[in-house]
């Protein structure tokens, strides 16, 4: 019997309490949220779970409960002396006797499951030797391997030992007893984040300094955060958070775990409820990205035309024909315009993105500014000056309303962001590569770390040649003849 119950889509673990066991601790069941919906692996989660549950059958019978089965690391003294944790481990493998025994009797079991009882009740002791189980800080090692020691030799179906003996043979053969095996330091994580949050922006950086910290606990395993990140996100999902900004945040902090050496393929279960929501809200972020075809973006900066804010107009027009991120262009000050030398020596003005509202290093390129933009460049570019970081924000969120006020009624999903998209389908008709387009919109070359090509000095001929193109693109008159790549 696995114990299991499904409530509300997600598995839970609810078992009786023994009679004489609910008058010591004042209810009469014991239940524990599997955080799964996944029947597989709830039964697996539950086996684990069991262990638990005798522990604290276990200390209930010994006097030592006081009604709220506390975790054995709040129940301790650290200062416990050996005696006392000797006659802690007698009882321990006193009750994992009892309780294989009562297990595999045929009144309670058939002849054919009894190992596989045996089996996942060692696997889970195992677990919490070796700090592998989800709940390893709150239990003594030396317990779980003094039961351990005493299962393996009923299934041998040899008389049981007195416990004194089984304590004694776990201290000849078991030392040193690792209660942090595989399990990685807050020290360790520290280093990594630091890497981390020195590749992105400050702000991408202490977003995930204040994430990681609200959700993870350390020491841990891989599997322990991940189940860390999963409860923070149904949590985030039952409040009513969006998907796509939780797939954000627990893709955020799934990228900084990878980070840590041995923990590079750490990820998200398949089967999981919860991981699969998070993976829907980033399809959902991928889906909200559709281009603009170049009649609707013709729309959007005649409407906004009409609403007489030359800075929003202006700033929807250099986000098309640049393939900027809003962020990038607009929370800019003048400086990010600026002449630039190349290793020819060739001296140009150029636009400088990916300063301060870059995802990342790789995101930080030149862009060669045309002539006729440059009045533009500096109207926007002048108002974030005088406004400071704050209202530009503002201006962002405004700018991205009215969009998408424009927008709704047309079909698709279509945004702001979608202004960026547009661009990069006009530079693959102007005849770019996919590395030209991931250089011109600031993007990392697949299966590299290299920053942008176009950064540094290297020259800007083609970018400038590409961008040109664009512009004649979105220029051209409707039913004019394309002109060759």
């Amino acid at each position: 019997m696995s114990h299991i119950i499904r409530k509300d889509g997600r598995y839970v673990y609810r078992r009786r309490f023994p009679a004489d066991v609910v008058g010591i601790v004042g209810r009469s069941e014991f239940r524990k949220a599997l955080g799964t919906a996944d029947r597989t692996e709830a039964v697996k989660l539950a086996r684990r779970v069991s262990v638990e549950f005798d522990r604290i059958c276990d200390e209930a019978l010994r006097g030592k409960s006081d009604g709220s089965a506390q975790p054995a690391s709040e129940q301790r003294s650290p200062a416990q002396d050996a005696a006392a944790i000797l006659s802690q481990l007698q009882a321990v493998v006193e009750q994992a006797q009892r309780s294989a025994i009562e297990a595999v009797h045929p009144a309670q079991r058939v002849s054919a499951t009894w190992r596989s009882e045996l089996a996942w009740r060692k696997e889970a002791l195992q677990a919490i030797a070796d700090g592998s189980h989800p709940g390893a800080q709150d239990y003594n090692p030396l317990e779980a391997m003094a039961a351990l020691r005493a299962l393996e030799r009923l299934e041998r179906g040899e008389v049981p030992r007195s416990p004194a003996q089984v304590v004694e043979a776990v201290a000849l053969t078991e030392q040193p007893i690792r209660s942090s095996a595989g399990r990685t330091t807050a020290k360790q994580f520290a280093d990594a984040l630091d890497g981390y949050c020195s590749r992105v922006s400050s702000g991408r950086g202490t977003i995930i300094r204040r994430l990681a910290a609200q959700v993870l606990t350390w020491p841990a395993t891989p599997d322990e955060q991940v189940q860390r990140i999963l409860s923070y996100a149904e949590q985030k999902l039952a409040a009513g958070g969006k998907a796509t900004s939780v797939h954000t945040q627990a893709a955020g902090l799934i990228t900084v775990l990878r980070e840590m050496p041995g923990w590079e393929g750490v990820k998200l279960p398949r089967n999981d409820a919860t991981a699969r929501a998070v993976r829907k809200g980033g399809q959902l972020q991928r889906d909200a990205r559709d281009a603009m075809p170049v009649a609707v973006v013709r729309k959007v900066l005649a409407k906004l035309d009409e609403r007489s804010d030359k800075v929003n107009t202006v700033a929807a027009r250099l986000l098309v024909t640049y393939g900027l991120r809003p962020l990038e262009l607009m929370q800019e000050g003048p400086e990010a315009l600026r002449e630039r030398t190349d290793i020819f020596d060739k001296t140009e003005l150029v636009f400088e993105a990916g300063l301060s509202g870059a995802k990342n290093s790789a995101s930080r390129r030149s862009l060669p500014v045309h002539a006729d933009d440059v009045p533009l460049f500096k109207l926007v570019l002048n108002a974030r000056g005088k406004e400071g970081e704050a209202t530009a924000r503002a201006r962002i969120r405004r700018l991205s309303a009215a969009v998408r006020k424009i927008l709704e009624d047309e079909p698709g999903n279509m945004t702001l962001y979608s202004l960026r998209h547009t661009c990069a389908d006009l530079l693959r008709a102007a005849g770019a590569t996919k590395e030209e387009v991931g250089g011109v919109l600031g993007h990392t070359a697949s299966g590299s770390k290299a920053t942008s090509v176009y950064g540094g000095k290297a020259e800007l001929d083609r970018p400038r040649e590409l961008l040109a193109r664009v512009r004649e693109r979105l220029d051209r008159e409707p039913g004019s003849s394309t002109p060759p790549a």
